[in-house]
């Protein structure tokens, strides 16, 4: 890749052609005005893929957390209440 240093009037009279360079990939240009570079015009950075939502959002594992005393492998409810809603089904 090259630098090329063009005054502004030039630059003006082939913007098109010089921002093409530019796009391409081979070329950065520093605009100069009155001696001092004013502006620079270079290739945006190469796109990262933007994967996929599980990758994005992580896998979960290990982050599952539960208040305190909470116990996931008891029962949700007592036996005696599970009896209580069958009989009140029939």
């Amino acid at each position: 890749m090259s630098t090329r240093q063009l005054t502004l009037g030039n630059f003006a009279a082939h913007c098109l052609d010089e921002i093409k360079s530019v796009q391409d990939g081979d070329t950065i240009i520093e605009i100069l005005s009155s001696g001092k570079v004013v502006a620079v015009l270079s290739p945006p950075p190469p796109e990262e893929p933007a994967g996929t939502l599980a990758a994005w959002v992580g896998s979960g594992v290990g982050t599952m957390s539960y208040g305190p005393g909470y116990d996931p492998a008891a029962p949700a409810f007592a036996l005696e209440d599970w009896d209580e809603f069958q009989e009140a089904k029939k």
